[in-house]
């Protein structure tokens, strides 16, 4: 099985449109915008939270006419490896597109698998230099920039980085502001 890794850094934003002119202006490609539901399940035989792993089913739906830019389009199972560095959010992810949630939700609960949150956010997604970009509108937690790219050796995951902080400190983001919590991780934290 091959591994891919997530190279992901995550920075609190004021107004989206703003930042949305600010990445068009720097060659930025406005690609599609949806909504994405996010319900994450914890294992039956050990804490997620304490083991900084995440089990996924996400569902989106288009909020635009360019439709849905994935290949899992519009629901995946996704498992999140724990975070591999102190900077970002690097991680080994896989994921899989599941036709049918009401079943894949039953499956999971028959083995266990137990709902803890559901996410909601609103994403606009942009592309540059081989970079996704999305401009997230998240219920109950904020507005995020979020700059990622796959890496798919771990040889790869330190020029995955490197471009990305270039790029934060060419669209004038300093790398300080950078935050490596996930949404879950800040939704649950906003409900205690």
């Amino acid at each position: 099985m091959s591994e891919s890794f997530e190279v992901e850094v995550k920075v609190p934003i004021d107004n989206t449109e703003l930042m949305a002119r600010k990445l068009v202006e720097s060659g930025a490609k406005e690609l599609n915008s949806e909504v994405q539901i996010d319900t994450y399940f914890d294992h039956p035989c050990r804490t997620f939270v304490k083991t900084d792993e995440a089990v996924r089913v996400r569902t989106r739906k288009p909020l635009n006419e360019q439709g849905l830019a994935t290949p899992y389009a519009p629901n995946e199972l996704t498992y999140k490896g724990p975070k591999l560095d102190a900077k970002t959010k690097t991680r080994v992810e896989y994921s899989v597109g599941i036709d049918n949630t009401d079943s894949l939700f039953s499956i999971l609960e028959s083995l266990g698998f137990k709902p803890i949150a559901k996410v909601v956010k609103k994403r606009t997604f942009f592309d540059l230099r081989a970079i996704t970009i999305s401009i997230d509108d998240v219920e109950d937690v904020g507005l995020f920039l979020e700059l990622e790219s796959i890496a798919h050796q771990k040889d790869e995951m330190e020029s995955a980085k490197g471009a990305i902080f270039k790029l934060l400190d060419e669209l004038g983001i300093d790398a300080q502001q950078t935050i490596r919590d996930s949404y879950l991780e800040m939704y649950m934290a906003g409900r205690r």
